[in-house]
């Protein structure tokens, strides 16, 4: 009964810690029949950390770790579905926004933009800033840039 406990909680925190965000060695990796690309900007004045996301077809909530304060893009590599943005630590408060959460749908075979997310200690306002979050992703995957989106990722 130990055992089988201690496998369960272990997976359990196995999926807790579930990321989707791509990394270098993945960015040449072709997409599933069911995956595609979710993309965002933080532009946040203060550090961020365990930004949760949630499936809202399926409930499964996953965090992704941390982003330094400034510009950044996050792109994530998600099953097809409603995803929303449901909350993120700053500094030792929480920002829960899980009845209002921003949501968005990811099609499978593309880059999808959610949006650029102003953050300004605690309010969050979600703006349209492609442009930029194509510069930041031509940036860091180039080749992933170039392959979905095209012509907009030369720098």
């Amino acid at each position: 009964m130990k055992s089988l406990i201690t496998l369960l909680l272990c997976f359990s925190l196995a999926a807790c810690m579930t990321t989707y965000r791509i990394s270098a060695d993945e960015e040449s990796k072709p997409l599933a029949n069911n995956e595609g690309y979710f993309g965002l900007v933080f532009n946040t004045l203060d550090p961020l950390k365990n930004i949760q996301f949630k499936n809202k077809e399926t409930g499964e909530e996953f965090y992704e770790g941390r982003v330094e304060k400034g510009i950044h893009q996050l792109t994530m590599r998600v099953p097809e579905g409603e995803y929303c943005l449901i909350g993120f630590d700053v500094y030792n408060w929480r920002v829960d926004y899980k009845e209002q959460g921003f949501c968005t749908y990811v099609e499978a075979g593309e880059v999808n933009y959610f949006g650029e997310f102003l953050v300004r200690d605690p309010v969050t306002v979600a703006n349209d800033n492609y442009p930029r979050y194509v510069h930041l992703l031509a940036k860091q995957f180039p080749q992933l840039c170039q392959n979905y989106i095209g012509e907009e990722c030369q720098l």
